[in-house]
């Protein structure tokens, strides 16, 4: 395949994803294998060649922070199916048009509360295709540092009990099956509303010490402050994935929204959605409260990726895939 480019434009990602041919600016970074790009005169057009052994794939970025999340596009013209596996865990690639895409989480598995650590790293990609057989390649992603603080919270003796290894192992079985990796297309396009307005109290990632124990674990997502019974809306259209009580998250809605992505929305006082139902960004899934591991009423609000959890306030400021 040959791109003819002309040399006095560029080219923005999502209108060359979409278009082929769009006028912007590159917003992330192009991978063709070995790309051979050689312009001609100062009329001549730039010929982009990609290597068949590394096909032509945009990744948002060569360099996410730590809870953060970045895209990956493959065009459909080089592969039938393809999964990306990224620090040991696998991400399928789903068609949107005329590309295959992923969505990659740089943050912690559901079932753990460990943090990425920095460093460098590859995106492994495994592709098939009619024309090109099985095959895989290498991309490149750096993933920075993020300053994480550490909470000291006292709970009362009536919710030490939440804690308990076999609860909580619990509760972490039922978020792997509902935050399962992607198998269709995005259901939203855009930036995600934050669901309510309040104080932040406690950061995604936030290393937690209960009741002056040794700090463990990291916090899985944002915790806002609101007074009782606030509605709160769903912050993008998608399908009510999981609608019911969980020990420490309380009365929980999870929406998936697409693409392996899927919010969460704990602690509630009431529900008002069921699993199976399709909403709008902006519908009410349920009432602020305090279920579950709370000591007042607030929104735990969290946003995973096939089975990784990452900051969900980053997604109200970066526009992904």
């Amino acid at each position: 395949m040959t791109l003819s480019l002309d040399p006095r434009s560029t080219v923005s990602r999502r209108g060359f994803l979409f278009g082929l041919g769009s006028v912007g600016v590159l917003a992330g970074t192009a991978f063709a294998g070995r790309l051979a790009l050689t312009a001609r005169g100062t009329n001549a057009a730039v010929v982009m060649q990609p290597d068949q052994a590394a096909p032509f794939t945009f990744l948002s970025t060569g360099s996410v922070a730590q809870a953060g999340a970045f895209s990956l596009h493959l065009h459909s013209y080089y592969a039938d199916s393809a999964i990306a596996t990224f620090n040991g865990w696998q991400f399928p690639l789903v068609a949107d048009g005329a590309y295959l895409v992923a969505i990659i989480g740089a943050g912690q598995p559901v079932d753990s509360e460990i943090e990425l650590d920095p460093g460098s790293y590859s995106v492994h990609v495994d592709a098939s295709s009619s024309g090109l057989g099985q095959y895989g390649y290498d991309l490149p992603m750096t993933v920075t540092p993020t300053a994480f603080p550490v909470d000291a919270i006292d709970l009362p003796p009536s919710l030490n009990n939440l804690l308990a290894p076999d609860v909580v192992a619990q509760e972490l079985a039922q978020l792997r099956e509902t935050y399962g990796p992607a198998s269709t297309p995005p259901l939203w396009h855009g930036l995600l509303i934050q669901p309510i307005q309040g104080e932040i109290t406690t950061q995604f990632g936030q290393a937690r010490s209960y009741n002056g124990g040794p700090v463990t674990g990291h916090h899985s997502g944002v915790d806002i402050a609101a007074p009782l019974a606030t509605p709160v809306p769903v912050a993008a259209p998608g399908q009510v994935a999981f609608a019911g009580p969980l020990a420490e998250r309380g009365n929980f809605v999870a929406v998936g929204h697409g693409l392996g992505m899927y919010t969460g929305y704990a602690h509630l006082s009431a529900i008002k959605v069921n699993l199976g139902d399709a909403v709008n960004t902006g519908d009410i899934i349920g009432l602020v409260g305090t279920t579950g591991l709370s000591t007042g009423p607030h929104l735990h609000w969290e946003c995973a990726v096939s089975g990784i959890h990452v900051d969900a306030l980053r997604w109200t400021r970066e526009v992904l895939p």
